[in-house]
């Protein structure tokens, strides 16, 4: 009986629901989403996907079926609009597809930061959040880049419980949304919305590509949407952006005139200079290190030692060494 009042319930406020606060989602066949690169274990167990975990707004979605599952959970699609209910024991959650407002059985409201979405077919879900719902724990080693879920007897005695003040429970409330996963603590603006802005501010005339540029060597850390495209002259130009977490706010980082720098191939010619390989290169990208102050940032990494190198993207001349390894 209480199920079918959750359904109930479940329905009515779907259906109630502004169809605007699905269309992002369902207007996303252009889903901004990019590889997490980040291995998840259960308990000690390292998972396997058949969609790998994605970053969306600088969380990490995962499939929703396969975590929930390996927790001991069920998963069932019901609904005029797409749905999905998880249920283990007596909890029962219910989550829209594209919709940041989820339920529970006991017909408490809770809302998501980053809504579930659709990944080739797969409903992907904030991780932290689905795990901790069925009872888990949930740690991130940005270092490695990996997550570690625990329950039962493998819940680690030392992980913190985190509230909205920082001590004692979470309040129930607000507990999905402090528990979203979040990746870095800056974070350029989606595609659509740097393009809008480059176009809007007159720092581009036309758009060519959008791509998101990490700002230091950490690949979780800050990161910055790089636009490149051609200003007024039709000079090649490429601007960075940021956006503020707090306020919404977009600002400019970075922009510099492609001819107005040294070409990678110098690059490489330098760090063959300090007996480094073009093959060994792993990454190598420009962005602004600090505001306007664009680099070359280049990983390698060659007989058990791991090189991180900043040229200056005008002049060419190294500003920053780091080797580590044997």
């Amino acid at each position: 009986m209480k199920r079918y009042l959750f359904i109930i319930l479940l329905v009515t406020v779907i259906l109630l629901t502004p169809v605007s606060a699905l269309a992002a989602i369902n207007a996303a066949g252009n889903l901004n989403y990019s590889p997490a690169n980040a291995k998840v274990f259960l308990n000690g167990k390292q998972l396997t996907f058949d969609q790998e975990p994605v970053l969306v707004e600088n969380r990490i979605l995962v499939p929703l079926r396969i975590i929930a599952e390996s927790l001991g959970a069920t998963v069932e699609w019901t609904g005029l609009r797409p749905q999905v209910t998880v249920q283990k024991g007596d909890t029962v959650i219910g989550l829209n597809i594209g919709s940041n407002e989820g339920f529970t059985n006991s017909r408490q409201i809770f809302f998501l930061e980053q809504p579930p979405v659709l990944v080739n077919g797969r409903t992907m879900v904030p991780l932290r959040f689905l795990a901790e719902t069925l009872g888990a724990k949930v740690d991130w080693d940005e270092k490695s880049r990996i997550v570690s879920i625990s329950d039962g007897d493998f819940m680690k005695s030392d992980f913190p419980e985190v509230t909205e003040n920082g001590q004692g429970k979470p309040g129930a409330d607000k507990y999905y949304k402090l528990y979203d996963l979040m990746v870095g603590p800056n974070y350029g603006p989606p595609v659509e919305e740097a393009k809008a802005y480059v176009l809007e501010q007159g720092l581009l005339k036309i758009v060519k590509d959008v791509q998101f540029t990490p700002t230091r060597f950490i690949e979780y850390g800050p990161t910055d949407t790089m636009v490149i495209g051609n200003d007024e002259s039709g000079r090649e130009k490429t601007v960075w952006l940021t956006k503020n977490t707090y306020t919404g706010d977009i600002s400019l980082t970075g922009s510099v005139l492609m001819n107005d720098g040294v070409f990678k191939e110098t690059i490489y010619s330098k760090l063959e200079e300090k007996g480094i390989s073009r093959e060994s290169v792993q990454k190598i990208y420009i962005a602004p290190y600090e505001k306007n102050q664009i680099y070359w940032f280049v990983f390698a990494e060659q007989e058990n030692k791991r090189y991180y190198y900043c040229f200056d993207y005008k002049t060419g001349e190294m500003v920053i060494e780091n080797i580590f390894g044997q």
